[in-house]
Order: C-alpha cells, then structure tokens, then sequence
C-alpha cells in the first residue's frame, strides 16, 4: 500500500528542469540530423527549389496513380496505426471494408516518443496497438519483426495503392515514412484537432507538403494551411473531424466504459498534457498531480474521475519522477475505488462522462464536440499567446481553472450543482463551426473526394 505523502512531494528545481530541457532538445536536433541522413531528405530542408521538385514529381506520380487506379479492380488502403488513443480511422476503415472495391489493412507501427526510448518499451505499446486492432477486428499486420529485429518492408509485403499516415513525424526507418511511398495517394488527417500556433510542425514539415491530400476539420485550418505551409495548402481539403465522428454520429452508441460501482456519482475526466519538460506553460500535471488525488477522495461519494494522461506524459515523468514513482502514481488512480486510468481510445469515455478538466491543445477543440461542461486549467495568462485563431475561439469556451479553488468550484458548482452558464455558448460555437451541416460524415468525405479523384 503506497500512502498518500508518497505523492506529495512535487517540488524540483527549476535549473533540473531547464538542464533536462535543453539536454533533451539537443538529442532531438541530432536525431532529426541522423533522420534526415537516413531517409535521404537533406536537400529539401535546406533549398527551397528541391522542395518544389519534389512536390511537382509527386503531383505526376499521383496523377499516374489515378489514371492506373480508373481501370484498377481492386485498391490495396493501408493504414498506418501507432497508438490507439491517437488512432482516427475507424469509420474510413470500415467504409471501405464494405466495399468491394477497396481492401483496407492496418499496418501496426512501433514509435518513439523519445530518442531515450527502448526496445522494451517499444515492445509493450506494439503489442498495446496490437491487441487494440484485435479486439476492434481489423485485418491487420505488424511492422515490426522482433525475431529478425527488423522493420517490415510494408511496401514490398503490401504493395499499397493509397496510405493513411497516423502521425506526421520521422523515423528512422524508411518503411513507414512517407518518402517510401511519394508515388502514391498518400493521405493524412491529423491526430489531434491542431489549436497550437506552432504552424511549422502543424503545416508545413515536408510531410505535409508532398502528401496528395492533408484532409483538414475546419475553414479555420485551411487557412492556416495556406497562410503557413510552403505548397500554400493547395493539398488540403475540408472534411471535418474524423476523431469525433462517433460524437456527432446519431447512430453511434457507446459503450460504458466507467469502473461499475458508482451508480448516481457525476463522471469528471481529468486529461494532463505532457509538456512537463518544456518551457512553456501548457502542462499543470506537476502542479497539480497530488491535489487531484485529494479531490477523489474528498468527494468520492459524488464523483468519480478519469485520469487520462496524454500518451507521451508516463515517458516524460520517468525522466523527472523515475519510473517506480511514475508508474506507481498511474496505479493509484487505477486502484482507488472511484477513480481509473484510461490510456487507450477516449470516445466512449467522453460520450459516457459529465464534464472534463485538462490541460492540452487539441482536447480543447475535441470535447466541445459532446456539448459538455469543460474547464482548461490554465497556468496564468501567458497560454493566451499559444492559441491559434480556432484555438482561442475554442478556449473561450472553456471555464477557467486558475488555481485550486477554481476547479474545486467547478466540480461542485459546474458539475455536480448543474450551473452550467456556458451551455448555450458552447452549442451555438459546436453547431456553426465544428460540425459541416451536409448530411455526410468526415470518412463519407474522403471516400467520396478519392472516388472522385480516380473516377
């Protein structure tokens, strides 16, 4: 048994911090070095002409591609999957696993949150998204041979006609980067609603240049597309989001994913950004790690919570924390009687909840999307400045959590009072912005824009 005072000690210099910060940027700027070696892309990083040939080589590519595919039977769709939570292709894999046209794989991708990251860990989250695919019966293989230590050649066991990348970033390994299949339809749709201004690594890595079609959630990033992005987002296309199909599906029913037990108790998710080790305030996890832990048990006959740590947190804990500390932390709120830990695929969870806390870029567009009571909790003002113009517009939407007694009183207040003031706001902002009024859904759209490419 691990007694509460465990986890009261959060204090640590702020030059620890810092040092961690730096070492850390530093060992990221080699390994995007070593990437770029690898996978052979100096060239365009450093001249702007190479880039515009490299785009223009891939418009004739997927030109050909679409004239071959007109008179083609069948059409192989792979797609890529690293980690469930941020997986977002359901509805589209399904849609084509109907179709007689389409044959639609899962390629299960290992990937590094970290260069520090090792084989065991490695292991566990791809068998983790290994055993996600599985229970949603997707047909699907691994990229990764542990036998042979080796990735998968997915191009030459496949043979793709179209992909579907889950995540924008490098690696290492060539075989489930974009550049080993710039000949193709590549597509993408980003694996969380993008509210950060950091437009560089939300529109315009090369990645985002070269694929055929970057399908996009709203006008708002279609336009930061064009205003930051080197091939002026003449890729993009407005679809909606695919991430939250399922909450503006009105045939969609979720599954109770709540620990039983709890009957009549309000269901507040609390979802912390992993931003610790960053100099800029986004995540309040260490702020507020004990605190939260306090409140479930204060008011663990009115509420249970949901710890929903971003994926990337538990790895960057072990850097501050250690990990016996850390993964004792996540078992706490898997143990107590009215708290859980959720770490996989989260619709159900927000669907089946009452209101959320958190800390984290994209989860402030995403809930809106249920309607319900959410509050950011916010450092000091300075996290004005992070906001994209959709970002900011979403912010407002949120309570404020400024402190302790600011979420105290939403929890009582908000949640479990009902005084929900911001209710009308949130619906008109989710009704006229977020959700395209068409009668389709966001994976009908894709499927529909490729129908009407190779048509």
């Amino acid at each position: 048994m691990i007694s509460n005072s465990h986890f009261f000690n959060h204090s640590f210099k702020m030059s620890s911090i810092k040092e961690k910060f730096f070492n850390s940027r530093l060992l990221n700027e080699l390994d995007s070095l070593y990437k770029s070696v690898v996978l052979g892309d100096l060239p365009i990083r450093f001249s702007k002409r190479c880039m515009q040939k490299w785009i223009d080589r891939g418009h004739l590519s997927q030109q050909q591609m679409a004239e071959k595919l007109k008179h083609q039977e069948h059409i192989r769709v792979v797609f890529f999957m690293q980690n469930p939570s941020m997986w977002k292709y359901d509805y589209l894999y399904r849609l084509m696993a109907k179709s007689s046209r389409y044959e639609p794989i899962v390629v299960v991708v290992p990937y590094s949150v970290q260069t520090q990251y090792d084989q065991s860990e490695m292991a566990s989250e791809l068998s983790r998204a290994e055993q996600f695919a599985i229970q949603k019966g997707y047909r699907y293989i691994l990229a990764y041979d542990f036998e042979g230590k080796k990735y998968v050649d997915i191009r030459a066991k496949v043979n793709p006609d179209i992909v579907f990348f889950s995540m924008p970033y490098k690696t290492a390994n060539k075989h489930t980067y974009l550049y080993h299949y710039r000949d193709i339809l590549t597509c993408y749709v980003q694996y969380g609603i993008a509210c950060i201004n950091t437009y560089k690594a939300n529109y315009d890595l090369a990645f985002f240049n070269l694929l055929w079609r970057f399908f996009v959630e709203t006008e708002y990033h279609k336009v930061d597309s064009q205003n930051h992005s080197f091939c002026r987002g003449e890729n993009v296309e407005v679809v909606g989001s695919l991430g939250m199909e399922a909450l503006v599906d009105p045939h969609y029913v979720p599954k109770d994913v709540w620990k039983a037990g709890n009957d009549g108790k309000k269901r507040i998710i609390w979802a912390p950004h992993h931003t610790v080790d960053y100099l800029f305030n986004f995540s309040n996890f260490l702020v507020y790690s004990d605190f939260m832990l306090t409140l479930a048990q204060k008011y663990k006959n009115k509420i249970q919570i949901a710890f929903k740590p971003h994926p990337f947190l538990r790895y960057k804990m072990f850097n501050i924390w250690g990990k016996e500390k850390t993964e004792a932390y996540y078992q706490r709120w898997q143990d107590m009687d009215n708290t859980q830990l959720e770490e996989g695929n989260y619709i159900d969870l927000f669907l089946t909840s009452d209101a959320m806390m958190h800390d984290c870029g994209s989860f402030t567009a995403e809930y809106l999307y249920t309607g319900k009571p959410v509050m950011f909790m916010q450092r000091d003002d300075k996290v004005l400045d992070t906001w994209t113009a959709f970002g900011r517009k979403c912010f407002d939407m949120h309570y404020a959590g400024r402190n302790e007694a600011d979420i105290e009183l939403f929890i009582n207040n908000v949640v479990i009072s009902g005084n929900d003031t911001m209710y009308d706001e949130r619906t008109n902002f989710r009704n006229n912005t977020l959700v395209i009024n068409d009668g389709l859904l966001p994976s009908e759209r894709i499927l529909k824009s490729i129908n009407d490419f190779i048509s």
